[in-house]
């Protein structure tokens, strides 16, 4: 099957960028169905690479093989690769850590695949036409690697409902894993994604440098796994605070599991369920010396950044106002379409209307197994800062 652009559009795909969107497309062949490996060509007929084709997606192919020979239409070509981007990962891992992205969409020229793996258990989200038709063949290929249990967690199609999970082999049952050595709860069946945010991992462990003694809030808490880091490394007390009663739960778990006692009376950990924003406009100043920012993204398209970038202003804002002089705040943006540039203009914002000193100490971004390609910016979807608010300015 052959599509071929219009004149002067293949500058991206020249440069590698691996996605071809609606506009820049001129003639597609007949029978062309979604799901279908293409030859993408340039105006004047000349290769410029394969990809997946969907017809229901403005981003019409994202392309996997900018090789001539290598068209993807063989088992082995994805079987090859896949063992390749594997090899590469487990050479990333640090000590003691069974919990890592395996397949990272673009990042390793797999569009559309995610796969995370937590110890035996491999999570798969299989996101466009063509790689759900290799997922016969990727069960296959989990499955000859070890990993005992497998299972497809589908994207949510009512708002109401939850993500649907379809065991492809072995048992649903409580997965537990290892990072850096300390052990985690992935809630895969009710829980965000595939169950647990492994792209923090180095950012957990850098909190965990600066925890001890501090008093810390963990907003957004989630699973709770900064909070662990942080109680795990000598921290004076965290709170740990989330809208979602379930998520709390998990939290609690994933202390237990560690050794770590949560209980008002000893002061060093307590579970708060409330809003975050109301939270941080509420509390008292002083209160804390350290304050993570990990809040789910503001904004999934292009068209609400400047709303989104409201929020993350007001966050930081208040965060700022309301923290010990100097004291740390790790705050993060996890939207696609907040830049890093952008990211930091909101956060200088924040300082100015707070009327703070503020230092940037660390730039962060994403753990290594969540890799970006140079040649698709886009894929460089999580930033963080460490911040220092020294007082007033």
């Amino acid at each position: 099957m052959v599509i071929r652009l219009k004149k002067n559009k293949e500058k991206a795909i020249l440069n590698f960028h691996p996605w071809v969107f609606s506009g820049a497309i001129d003639f597609v062949e007949k029978h062309c169905n979604a799901g279908d490996i293409v030859e993408v060509q340039s105006s004047n007929g000349s290769f410029l690479g394969w990809g997946f084709f969907d017809p229901s997606s403005q981003i019409r192919i994202r392309l996997f093989s900018f090789e001539k020979e290598k068209d993807g239409k063989s088992d082995s070509y994805w079987i090859s690769k896949w063992q390749q981007i594997l090899n590469l990962k487990q050479s990333l891992l640090p000590k003691d850590t069974n919990g890592f992205r395996l397949f990272h969409s673009e990042g390793d020229s797999v569009p559309g695949i995610i796969v995370d793996i937590y110890n035996d258990t491999a999570v798969l989200q299989l996101k466009i036409p063509g790689v759900i038709r290799l997922k016969p063949l990727l069960v296959q290929f989990l499955e000859s690697v070890g990993y005992q249990t497998i299972i497809e967690k589908h994207e949510k199609q009512d708002s109401k409902k939850g993500e649907e999970v379809t065991l492809e082999k072995g048992v649903l049952s409580e997965c537990i894993f290892l990072e850096n050595g300390i052990r985690f709860i992935s809630d895969i069946e009710k829980g965000q994604k595939t169950g647990f945010f492994l792209d923090q991992r180095e950012n957990r462990a850098l909190l965990g440098k600066y925890a001890k003694n501090r008093t810390i809030l963990n907003t957004f808490a989630y699973s709770g796994a900064f909070s662990v880091y942080a109680l795990l490394n000598g921290a004076k007390s965290v709170h740990s605070l989330d809208i979602s009663k379930q998520a709390l739960e998990i939290c609690e778990k994933n202390l237990k599991l560690n050794g770590i006692s949560s209980s008002i009376e000893n002061g060093t950990h307590k579970s708060i369920e409330h809003d975050c924003f109301d939270y941080l406009k509420q509390m008292d100043p002083g209160l804390y010396d350290c304050i993570i920012l990990d809040p789910p993204a503001f904004t999934k398209n292009i068209s609400t950044v400047m709303q989104a970038s409201r929020g993350y202003k007001d966050i930081n804002m208040r965060a700022m106002s309301k923290i010990q002089d100097g004291g740390l705040i790790f705050t993060f943006s996890c939207s696609q379409h907040i830049s890093f540039d952008l990211f930091k203009k909101i956060v200088f914002g924040a300082a100015k209307d707070a009327k703070k000193r503020v230092r940037i100490l660390h730039h962060l971004t994403q753990s290594p197994d969540h890799g970006y390609s140079v040649f698709h910016p886009e894929g460089e979807y999580l930033k963080g800062l460490v911040i220092q608010v020294d007082g007033e300015i």
